[in-house]
């Protein structure tokens, strides 16, 4: 299947109108968010059938750019791990409202181990 067919699908004028009202939907209206898609795919063919005539294209091309606005919600909702909890940002070191101020360790001042080993090859060994 060729790319250029979706792209010839969205229409971003939809797309940016779905994204709008989806968000519009999450933040002020009291639904839960597993109604989102189905609202912006109806939106998005109402919104098709508008602007290109109540046809087989028109409809198709809006429900099309309804639900690319969802994806690209979570693409990008993952992308920049909004949906991660606090214990997950910590682990990959971008949450800092657990750390204690007082704690006055400097991690520039850790204690060198002499139990340490080094992985790899030996020295004066060559590599086959």
């Amino acid at each position: 299947m060729d790319i250029n067919v979706i792209d010839a699908m969205l229409v971003p004028v939809i797309v940016v109108a779905s994204i709008c009202i989806g968000y519009v939907i999450k933040q002020w209206l009291p639904t839960d968010n597993k109604w989102i898609p189905t609202i912006l795919f109806i939106f998005g063919a109402i919104s098709g059938a508008i602007l290109f005539g109540l046809n087989y294209e028109g409809i198709v091309k809006g429900t099309v750019s309804g639900l690319a606005a969802v994806g690209l919600h979570q693409a990008f909702k993952q992308h920049l791990n909004l949906d991660m909890d606090d214990d997950e940002l910590l682990a990959m070191g971008k949450g800092y409202e657990d750390i204690d101020e007082d704690d006055e360790s400097d991690p520039s001042e850790l204690e060198e181990d002499d139990d340490f080993e080094i992985l790899g090859p030996e020295a004066g060994e060559d590599d086959e």
